[in-house]
Protein backbone atom coordinates (compact mmCIF):
# COMPACT_ATOMS: atom_id res chain seq x y z
CA UNK A 1 0.00 0.00 0.00
CA UNK A 2 1.11 3.61 -0.90
CA UNK A 3 0.76 7.01 0.77
CA UNK A 4 -2.16 7.40 -2.37
CA UNK A 5 -3.84 4.72 -1.51
CA UNK A 6 -4.04 5.82 2.02
CA UNK A 7 -5.25 9.18 1.02
CA UNK A 8 -7.69 7.15 -1.22
CA UNK A 9 -9.39 4.61 1.29
CA UNK A 10 -10.00 7.79 4.14
CA UNK A 11 -10.72 10.45 1.25
CA UNK A 12 -8.54 13.28 1.83
CA UNK A 13 -5.45 14.46 0.13
CA UNK A 14 -1.91 13.03 -0.04
CA UNK A 15 -0.76 15.84 1.98
CA UNK A 16 -2.91 15.41 4.43
CA UNK A 17 -1.37 12.02 5.48
CA UNK A 18 2.14 13.21 5.26
CA UNK A 19 1.19 16.04 7.59
CA UNK A 20 -0.26 13.32 10.10
CA UNK A 21 2.25 10.84 9.46
CA UNK A 22 5.03 13.63 10.10
CA UNK A 23 3.01 14.76 13.48
CA UNK A 24 1.77 18.37 11.73
CA UNK A 25 -1.34 17.60 13.64
CA UNK A 26 -2.02 21.53 13.92
CA UNK A 27 -3.14 21.11 10.22
CA UNK A 28 -5.39 18.51 10.54
CA UNK A 29 -8.40 17.62 12.45
CA UNK A 30 -8.28 15.60 14.98
CA UNK A 31 -11.32 13.58 13.62
CA UNK A 32 -8.83 13.23 10.94
CA UNK A 33 -5.96 12.16 12.25
CA UNK A 34 -7.97 9.30 13.97
CA UNK A 35 -9.52 8.20 10.65
CA UNK A 36 -5.62 8.30 9.04
CA UNK A 37 -3.89 6.30 11.70
CA UNK A 38 -6.56 3.74 11.77
CA UNK A 39 -6.23 2.74 7.99
CA UNK A 40 -2.70 2.87 8.53
CA UNK A 41 -2.55 0.39 11.26
CA UNK A 42 -5.43 -1.84 9.50
CA UNK A 43 -3.56 -1.73 6.35
CA UNK A 44 -0.04 -2.11 7.42
CA UNK A 45 1.64 0.93 5.60
CA UNK A 46 4.93 1.54 6.26
CA UNK A 47 6.13 5.09 5.50
CA UNK A 48 9.42 5.11 2.79
CA UNK A 49 12.31 6.75 5.48
CA UNK A 50 14.65 6.82 2.75
CA UNK A 51 12.21 9.16 0.99
CA UNK A 52 11.09 11.19 3.77
CA UNK A 53 14.67 11.89 5.04
CA UNK A 54 15.34 12.99 0.79
CA UNK A 55 11.86 15.17 1.39
CA UNK A 56 12.34 16.53 4.99
CA UNK A 57 16.03 16.80 5.01
CA UNK A 58 15.31 14.33 8.24
CA UNK A 59 16.58 10.76 8.40
CA UNK A 60 15.27 10.00 12.17
CA UNK A 61 18.58 8.54 12.00
CA UNK A 62 21.27 8.97 15.46
CA UNK A 63 24.56 7.67 15.05
CA UNK A 64 26.59 6.12 17.95
CA UNK A 65 30.05 6.29 17.61
CA UNK A 66 32.20 3.89 20.30
CA UNK A 67 35.66 4.50 19.84
CA UNK A 68 38.89 5.26 17.45
CA UNK A 69 41.04 3.99 19.00
CA UNK A 70 43.59 2.76 16.15
CA UNK A 71 45.38 0.12 18.70
CA UNK A 72 42.30 -1.81 19.40
CA UNK A 73 40.44 -1.56 15.69
CA UNK A 74 39.90 -5.16 15.86
CA UNK A 75 38.46 -5.41 19.41
CA UNK A 76 34.68 -6.47 19.71
CA UNK A 77 33.43 -3.42 22.00
CA UNK A 78 29.91 -4.79 22.43
CA UNK A 79 31.68 -7.61 24.81
CA UNK A 80 32.26 -4.63 27.11
CA UNK A 81 29.97 -4.37 29.68
CA UNK A 82 30.48 -0.55 30.12
CA UNK A 83 29.53 -0.07 26.86
CA UNK A 84 26.34 -2.49 26.05
CA UNK A 85 25.15 -0.81 29.38
CA UNK A 86 24.83 3.15 27.92
CA UNK A 87 23.98 1.46 24.55
CA UNK A 88 20.79 -0.07 25.53
CA UNK A 89 19.66 2.86 27.61
CA UNK A 90 20.24 4.95 24.43
CA UNK A 91 18.46 3.15 22.24
CA UNK A 92 15.75 2.54 24.18
CA UNK A 93 14.74 5.81 24.70
CA UNK A 94 15.71 6.97 20.83
CA UNK A 95 13.43 3.98 19.58
CA UNK A 96 10.89 5.43 22.45
CA UNK A 97 11.17 9.04 20.56
CA UNK A 98 10.75 7.32 16.89
CA UNK A 99 14.53 7.45 16.44
CA UNK A 100 16.64 4.95 14.67
CA UNK A 101 20.05 4.10 15.83
CA UNK A 102 23.60 3.72 13.55
CA UNK A 103 26.38 1.91 15.41
CA UNK A 104 29.56 2.68 14.12
CA UNK A 105 32.95 1.60 15.43
CA UNK A 106 35.34 4.15 13.95
CA UNK A 107 39.24 3.64 13.37
CA UNK A 108 40.44 7.46 12.79
CA UNK A 109 39.06 10.41 13.02
CA UNK A 110 38.09 10.70 9.24
CA UNK A 111 35.72 8.09 9.33
CA UNK A 112 33.41 10.49 11.35
CA UNK A 113 33.17 13.09 8.59
CA UNK A 114 33.04 10.74 5.74
CA UNK A 115 29.73 8.84 7.13
CA UNK A 116 28.26 12.65 7.32
CA UNK A 117 28.41 13.11 3.86
CA UNK A 118 27.23 9.04 3.23
CA UNK A 119 24.55 9.58 5.59
CA UNK A 120 22.07 12.00 6.47
CA UNK A 121 22.03 11.79 10.31
CA UNK A 122 19.99 13.87 12.93
CA UNK A 123 22.63 13.61 15.97
CA UNK A 124 25.11 12.12 17.00
CA UNK A 125 26.77 10.41 20.50
CA UNK A 126 29.93 9.66 21.32
CA UNK A 127 30.19 7.21 24.23
CA UNK A 128 34.05 7.89 24.82
CA UNK A 129 35.89 11.48 25.28
CA UNK A 130 37.71 12.16 21.93
CA UNK A 131 40.23 14.73 22.32
CA UNK A 132 38.76 17.94 22.30
CA UNK A 133 41.10 19.25 19.62
CA UNK A 134 39.44 16.63 17.37
CA UNK A 135 36.00 17.52 18.44
CA UNK A 136 36.38 21.29 18.15
CA UNK A 137 37.50 20.49 14.26
CA UNK A 138 34.68 18.32 14.17
CA UNK A 139 31.81 21.33 15.80
CA UNK A 140 33.28 23.12 12.66
CA UNK A 141 31.63 21.16 9.69
CA UNK A 142 29.06 18.88 11.82
CA UNK A 143 25.50 19.55 10.26
CA UNK A 144 23.90 18.18 13.29
CA UNK A 145 24.14 18.17 17.12
CA UNK A 146 26.69 16.10 19.02
CA UNK A 147 26.43 14.49 23.03
CA UNK A 148 29.59 13.52 24.17
CA UNK A 149 30.14 11.59 27.52
CA UNK A 150 33.09 12.74 29.99
CA UNK A 151 34.84 15.39 27.32
CA UNK A 152 37.34 18.12 28.94
CA UNK A 153 36.29 20.08 25.96
CA UNK A 154 34.35 23.21 27.20
CA UNK A 155 31.83 24.62 24.37
CA UNK A 156 28.38 25.88 24.20
CA UNK A 157 27.86 24.21 20.82
CA UNK A 158 28.14 20.33 21.85
CA UNK A 159 26.21 18.46 24.94
CA UNK A 160 28.35 16.98 27.52
CA UNK A 161 27.23 15.15 30.00
CA UNK A 162 29.88 13.67 32.70
CA UNK A 163 30.26 12.20 35.92
CA UNK A 164 32.28 13.58 39.24
CA UNK A 165 35.34 11.49 38.27
CA UNK A 166 37.56 12.94 41.26
CA UNK A 167 34.74 12.85 44.16
CA UNK A 168 34.52 9.10 43.13
CA UNK A 169 37.92 8.64 43.22
CA UNK A 170 37.85 10.62 46.47
CA UNK A 171 34.41 8.13 47.99
CA UNK A 172 36.18 4.85 47.37
CA UNK A 173 39.82 5.34 48.45
CA UNK A 174 37.99 6.85 51.78
CA UNK A 175 35.57 4.21 51.89
CA UNK A 176 38.97 2.05 52.91
CA UNK A 177 40.46 4.40 55.05
CA UNK A 178 37.08 4.41 56.86
CA UNK A 179 37.00 0.25 57.80
CA UNK A 180 41.35 1.16 58.54
CA UNK A 181 42.84 0.11 55.23
CA UNK A 182 46.04 2.21 55.05
CA UNK A 183 48.03 1.09 52.30
CA UNK A 184 45.28 1.27 49.36
CA UNK A 185 47.37 0.17 45.74
CA UNK A 186 45.50 2.07 42.61
CA UNK A 187 45.21 0.51 39.65
CA UNK A 188 45.05 2.18 36.24
CA UNK A 189 47.19 3.78 33.57
CA UNK A 190 45.93 7.39 33.92
CA UNK A 191 48.52 9.65 32.65
CA UNK A 192 47.23 11.47 29.42
CA UNK A 193 43.59 10.34 30.38
CA UNK A 194 41.55 13.34 32.24
CA UNK A 195 39.06 10.89 33.33
CA UNK A 196 41.24 8.22 35.10
CA UNK A 197 43.66 11.18 36.09
CA UNK A 198 40.45 12.96 37.95
CA UNK A 199 39.88 9.63 39.79
CA UNK A 200 43.61 9.57 40.72
CA UNK A 201 43.27 13.04 41.84
CA UNK A 202 40.57 11.98 44.35
CA UNK A 203 42.23 8.78 45.56
CA UNK A 204 45.29 10.67 46.36
CA UNK A 205 43.37 13.81 47.75
CA UNK A 206 41.53 11.01 50.44
CA UNK A 207 45.21 9.81 51.03
CA UNK A 208 46.25 13.13 51.84
CA UNK A 209 42.99 13.96 54.18
CA UNK A 210 43.50 11.08 56.18
CA UNK A 211 47.69 12.21 56.29
CA UNK A 212 48.48 9.13 54.50
CA UNK A 213 51.46 9.46 52.33
CA UNK A 214 51.21 8.82 49.05
CA UNK A 215 53.53 5.97 47.61
CA UNK A 216 54.56 5.57 44.20
CA UNK A 217 55.13 1.54 44.52
CA UNK A 218 51.17 1.61 45.04
CA UNK A 219 50.45 3.25 41.95
CA UNK A 220 49.93 0.00 38.71
CA UNK A 221 49.62 1.06 35.94
CA UNK A 222 47.94 -1.28 33.64
CA UNK A 223 44.89 -1.19 31.42
CA UNK A 224 41.50 -0.66 33.17
CA UNK A 225 40.95 -3.63 31.55
CA UNK A 226 39.72 -7.40 32.97
CA UNK A 227 42.72 -8.67 31.62
CA UNK A 228 44.94 -5.58 32.48
CA UNK A 229 43.10 -6.46 36.46
CA UNK A 230 44.49 -9.96 36.69
CA UNK A 231 47.84 -8.92 36.01
CA UNK A 232 47.90 -6.16 38.20
CA UNK A 233 46.17 -8.35 41.17
CA UNK A 234 49.11 -10.96 40.49
CA UNK A 235 51.86 -8.32 40.63
CA UNK A 236 50.35 -6.84 44.09
CA UNK A 237 50.55 -10.26 45.80
CA UNK A 238 53.75 -10.92 44.40
CA UNK A 239 55.21 -7.68 44.88
CA UNK A 240 54.57 -8.38 49.08
CA UNK A 241 53.79 -4.64 50.17
CA UNK A 242 51.67 -5.10 53.08
CA UNK A 243 48.97 -4.14 50.43
CA UNK A 244 45.56 -4.67 52.00
CA UNK A 245 43.19 -2.63 49.56
CA UNK A 246 42.96 -2.00 45.99
CA UNK A 247 41.30 1.30 44.33
CA UNK A 248 40.13 0.62 40.52
CA UNK A 249 38.56 2.54 37.57
CA UNK A 250 36.55 0.21 36.22
CA UNK A 251 34.61 -2.80 37.31
CA UNK A 252 35.61 -5.15 34.79
CA UNK A 253 39.44 -4.38 36.09
CA UNK A 254 38.44 -4.55 39.52
CA UNK A 255 37.16 -8.17 38.97
CA UNK A 256 40.10 -8.69 37.27
CA UNK A 257 42.14 -7.85 40.08
CA UNK A 258 40.09 -10.29 42.68
CA UNK A 259 40.70 -13.16 40.23
CA UNK A 260 44.81 -12.26 39.66
CA UNK A 261 44.98 -12.27 43.08
CA UNK A 262 43.07 -15.02 43.67
CA UNK A 263 45.00 -17.24 41.33
CA UNK A 264 48.41 -16.02 43.45
CA UNK A 265 46.67 -18.24 46.73
CA UNK A 266 44.81 -14.48 48.35
CA UNK A 267 41.19 -14.29 49.51
CA UNK A 268 39.02 -11.74 48.44
CA UNK A 269 38.60 -9.72 50.65
CA UNK A 270 40.25 -11.43 54.06
CA UNK A 271 43.60 -10.68 52.02
CA UNK A 272 42.69 -8.21 50.38
CA UNK A 273 39.58 -5.83 49.44
CA UNK A 274 38.30 -4.35 46.06
CA UNK A 275 36.72 -2.01 44.80
CA UNK A 276 34.79 -1.61 41.38
CA UNK A 277 34.02 1.63 39.70
CA UNK A 278 31.00 2.08 37.16
CA UNK A 279 28.03 -0.49 39.47
CA UNK A 280 27.70 -2.41 36.67
CA UNK A 281 24.97 -5.13 37.24
CA UNK A 282 27.75 -7.82 36.73
CA UNK A 283 28.46 -6.66 40.02
CA UNK A 284 26.35 -8.92 41.80
CA UNK A 285 27.45 -11.75 40.23
CA UNK A 286 30.90 -12.02 41.32
CA UNK A 287 32.14 -13.78 44.09
CA UNK A 288 32.50 -12.24 46.41
CA UNK A 289 29.76 -9.35 45.21
CA UNK A 290 31.60 -6.35 44.21
CA UNK A 291 31.50 -3.19 46.30
CA UNK A 292 31.33 0.04 43.69
CA UNK A 293 31.69 3.24 43.02
CA UNK A 294 28.00 4.21 40.77
CA UNK A 295 28.21 6.82 38.18
CA UNK A 296 24.75 6.33 37.21
CA UNK A 297 25.25 4.65 33.48
CA UNK A 298 21.10 4.65 33.13
CA UNK A 299 20.69 8.25 34.08
CA UNK A 300 23.99 9.70 32.00
CA UNK A 301 23.04 7.76 29.23
CA UNK A 302 19.27 8.91 29.34
CA UNK A 303 20.41 12.39 29.82
CA UNK A 304 22.66 13.07 27.00
CA UNK A 305 19.86 11.36 24.63
CA UNK A 306 17.01 13.51 26.10
CA UNK A 307 19.26 16.73 25.76
CA UNK A 308 20.54 15.92 21.58
CA UNK A 309 16.55 14.87 21.18
CA UNK A 310 15.64 18.85 21.92
CA UNK A 311 18.25 20.02 20.48
CA UNK A 312 17.42 18.32 17.73
CA UNK A 313 13.84 19.53 17.13
CA UNK A 314 14.23 22.87 18.94
CA UNK A 315 17.40 24.29 18.57
CA UNK A 316 18.02 25.73 21.92
CA UNK A 317 18.06 23.92 25.36
CA UNK A 318 18.42 24.55 28.92
CA UNK A 319 22.37 23.59 29.25
CA UNK A 320 24.72 22.18 27.47
CA UNK A 321 26.72 21.05 30.58
CA UNK A 322 25.47 18.41 33.18
CA UNK A 323 27.58 16.84 35.75
CA UNK A 324 25.87 13.67 37.49
CA UNK A 325 26.73 12.40 41.34
CA UNK A 326 28.26 9.61 42.10
CA UNK A 327 27.81 7.23 45.21
CA UNK A 328 29.49 4.69 46.90
CA UNK A 329 27.19 1.00 46.53
CA UNK A 330 28.26 -1.67 49.42
CA UNK A 331 28.54 -4.96 48.62
CA UNK A 332 30.71 -8.10 50.25
CA UNK A 333 34.39 -7.08 48.26
CA UNK A 334 35.58 -5.31 51.14
CA UNK A 335 36.22 -5.95 54.35
CA UNK A 336 36.77 -3.71 57.85
CA UNK A 337 40.12 -4.07 59.09
CA UNK A 338 40.01 -1.98 62.11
Amino acid sequence: MTLKDVAKKANVSTMTVSNVINGKHNRVSEKTIEKVNTIIAECGYVPNLNARSLTNKVSNIIQIIISSDNANSDENYLENPYISSMLGTIEHELRNNGYYTMISSISNNTDVTQMQKNWNMDGIIFLYPYKKEYLSKLLETSPCPIAVFDSDLQSNDIINVCSNDEKGGYLSTKYLINRGHKKIAFVADYKGNHVLTSRFNGYRRALNESGISLNEEFIYNYQPSYQGGISAGKKIVADKKGITAVVTTADICAIGVMEGAKLEGYRIPVDLSVMGYDNLSLCQYTTPKLASVSQNINEKALLATRLLIEKIKNCDIPTNHVITDVEIVERHSVVSIL
